[in-house]
């Protein structure tokens, strides 16, 4: 039998960021030796070093770095540099606007319509990167064509709703900046391979939507967290803009839209998701939930150490959707109680303002000697049962591994109840609402105040459900599963993909049309 290739990407994460989308990632190349992999991976910046032992079968890494460069031909798949100048010197005035302008004026067109015809929307989109494979990126949207094109559609698009203030020139510069940066993935070569997996319904499944459209490439979408869902908590934090948020979130909304149409199989990783995803209209044959699992050979009770007061400890990157704000608060109430309490953070800060933001907290409420930001840790399943209590106070979750790699270390745990920590914890430990400090804090004083043997029964009720369904065991053999029985099926040819594809009257479109290939 010949073997699966897949092309494997992800946004912020795998395999230079650690944290638990890059632990799954890696999960995946490590442990199915059988299946090849090609990462496709959106990173902040070029100089980025991959943090991950990468295993023989990853056969290649596609890196398309979001920011660090003032043009992405410094970090290019145009190589030599006489590629790239030849592109550039084809870019002129004349071939954006008889080949690209209309193609965003579709684009601009269609992400503020609300009623997104979303199969044309991927068709626009192979389109766009078909000239980009010709074309200059970044001369074509520094240009003066689509600057003019993008504020004149801007600008009448709130003449006629009036749905926020005026767009300002800085808050047209700053839309049109995060959008050429967010696009930059449909301008690279995409791999070929059998199947095409993205780790989020986001700009890094782009690529495999236009596999899919001009390769009819199988794709596969998993479902950590829901995107959409926390970009919106995220952007108010990081764009102070009414209008540049707006705009992102349509285009953000569109990707999501686009990913969801063209995913042959949706798998998120709890049941929790799969509300959201029917709730965008996602037929439910589509959906498979896959849980996360975690290796039962690592994460596993271990001898607990005396450490004479109480230890509550909380596993993960420090950033503001992973709420640390909030147990910072809530360790503030515990220590009236328990004032030798510690409460011991092992996560790197991946958002420095945040972190900046947890330190004044604890020296607010001079926690100094009871908050330990501790950073990374190696060994997390030591982390786990040295505590007294596992606190998870994150505003969004996906499946996290964390609790998981917790239960199956026979943690007691606090957890909020957000995305699909329910379905894992259940009865074996204490949910509580996200963002209330004090429901937090009641809750470990709560725990904190049973006898000890007490407090371990929740331990031994988590390992147990945890051996039972959150194996790696299970996982990994879902996943070949699903690679198998994508392989096996070609549910759409080239051949009828191109029959299918809508038809433009647009001579110029039409020489950059997916139907070439």
């Amino acid at each position: 039998m010949n073997r699966i290739s897949v092309l494997l990407s992800s946004e912020g994460t795998y395999p230079c960021h650690k944290g638990g989308v890059s632990t799954w990632c890696h999960v995946l190349t490590q442990k199915l030796p059988e299946i090849d992999f090609t990462l496709l991976s959106i990173i902040a910046n070029p100089y980025l070093p991959t943090r991950y032992d990468l295993s023989a079968n990853v056969k290649q890494v596609v890196k398309i770095p979001l920011w660090g460069t003032d043009d992405p031909v410094e970090y290019s798949w145009r190589w030599p540099f006489s590629t790239a100048l030849k592109s550039k010197i084809a870019t002129t005035n004349r071939a954006i606007a008889i080949n690209f302008i209309p193609l965003f004026d579709r684009f601009l067109n269609t992400i503020l319509f609300p009623n997104i015809d979303i199969e044309k929307f991927g068709y626009l989109l192979a389109e766009m990167h078909n000239y980009f494979r010709i074309y200059d990126y970044h001369k074509t949207l520094t240009s003066k064509l689509v600057w003019s094109t993008f504020s004149e559609i801007m600008l009448s698009n709130w003449q006629e709703k009036a749905t926020f203030t005026e767009p300002t020139l800085v808050d047209l510069t700053e839309a049109i900046r995060l959008m050429y940066r967010f696009l930059l993935s449909i301008h690279v070569p995409i791999p070929k391979t059998d199947i095409t997996h993205s780790s989020a319904a986001a700009f890094c499944g782009l690529p495999s939507v236009i596999a899919k459209i001009q390769r009819g490439t199988p794709y596969l979408l998993t479902e950590h967290g829901i995107y959409v869902r926390e970009q919106y908590l995220n952007l108010p934090r990081s764009i102070p803009s009414a209008f540049v948020r707006l705009f992102m979130y349509k285009l953000i909304a569109a990707v999501v839209k686009v990913n969801y149409h063209f995913a042959d199989i949706i798998s998120p990783v709890c049941a929790y998701n799969s509300r959201w995803e029917r709730w965008w209209d996602i037929p439910q044959e589509k959906i498979e939930i896959i849980y996360n699992g975690a290796d039962s050979n690592v994460f596993h009770p271990t001898p607990p150490t005396d450490n004479g007061k109480p230890i509550i400890v909380n596993v993960g990157l420090i950033f503001p959707l992973k709420g640390q704000l909030d147990l910072i608060a809530a360790a503030a109430i515990v220590k009236e109680k328990f004032p030798t309490v510690e409460f011991r953070f092992y996560g790197k800060a991946s958002d420095e303002n945040y972190f900046n933001e947890c330190k004044k907290l604890v020296a607010k409420h001079n926690l100094e000697e009871n908050i330990n930001f501790a950073g990374f840790t190696s060994e997390p399943w030591r982390a786990y049962s040295e505590a007294d209590i596992v606190a998870m106070a994150s505003i969004s979750e996906g499946f996290p591994f964390a609790v998981i790699e917790a239960m199956l270390s026979k943690a007691t745990l606090v957890c909020t109840d957000v995305g699909g920590v329910r379905e894992a914890i259940a009865d074996t430990g204490i949910l509580v609402t996200a963002s209330r400090p004090m429901e937090m804090a009641a809750a470990i004083i709560k725990l904190l105040e049973l006898p000890p043997e007490e407090r371990k029964k929740y331990g031994e009720l988590a390992l147990e459900r945890s051996l039972k369904l959150f194996t790696q065991k299970t996982f990994l053999q879902q996943h070949l599963d699903i690679y198998q029985k994508l392989a096996d099926r070609a549910l759409f040819s080239p051949k009828n993909l191109v029959e299918n594809q809508p038809k433009t009257t647009d001579k110029n479109q039409q020489k950059f049309s997916t139907s070439r290939f």
